[in-house]
């Protein structure tokens, strides 16, 4: 009967010794040689000992990196991987949340809205809570989830859908005392100018459609 693998453990330590004292003696011999042909440079069995060493722990500084990253490149839902680190579903999309960042990268997220004609409804936008046409013609107003008092505002004339808009223009501001809401002023150019070389004046207009945009 074959005697067991295990209990001839030995064998196998004495020749790791063994080759290790040839690689040993193989570096020596190298070294002489060596410093015979150069006998300025010499390098010592030691000094490559102690690179090896050296590269030994940068390889198992290498591993425990992948370790940690590992729930990263492993596939998601492997039970059989406990590897310390970041967990894919802390990453993946939607996972890094407007509550999770840093308060000064939170608030400076760029807004914006995009508001109908007429009515000053809020289409579609991004911290923007409420639009609404004011009394006055042409005029409207955009309320934003912080102050935007100090930011900068950039307003266009554009449709709420894939409809072409007539010309006009359309300037923005800061509402007074209400510093988290914009005035937008929208206006229709005059399409009957009063002689050659006038272009008529623009006259303020409800039926101006617009994308406001907050950068803070």
């Amino acid at each position: 009967m074959r005697e067991p693998l295990k209990g001839r453990w030995w064998i196998g330590v004495a020749a790791g010794v063994a080759l290790g004292l040839g690689s040993v003696v193989a570096v020596d011999a190298a070294t002489d040689e060596a410093s015979a042909q150069a006998s300025n440079f010499r390098v010592s069995a030691e000094q490559l000992r102690i690179n090896q060493r050296i590269s030994q722990a940068a390889v198992r500084r290498s591993n425990e990196s992948l370790n940690l990253l590992d729930p990263v490149r492993k596939e998601q839902g492997n039970p059989r991987d406990t590897a310390p680190g970041w967990g894919t579903t802390q990453i993946r999309d939607g996972a890094v949340t407007k509550a999770k960042l840093e308060t000064s990268v939170r608030e400076g997220q760029p807004r914006w809205a995009v508001v109908a004609a007429g009515t000053g409804a809020l289409t579609r936008g991004k911290g923007a809570t409420a639009a609404a046409k004011l009394a006055t013609v042409g005029l409207y107003t955009v309320t934003f989830d912080r102050d935007v008092s100090a930011c900068s505002y950039q307003v266009t004339v554009a449709a709420t859908d894939t409809a072409t808009t007539g010309v006009g223009q359309v300037s923005a501001w800061s509402t007074p005392s209400t510093p988290t809401s914009v005035t937008v002023r929208t206006a229709l150019d005059d399409a009957t100018p009063a002689g050659p070389g006038d272009s008529g004046i623009p006259q303020d207009s409800n039926a101006v459609p617009f994308h406001l945009a907050v950068l803070c």
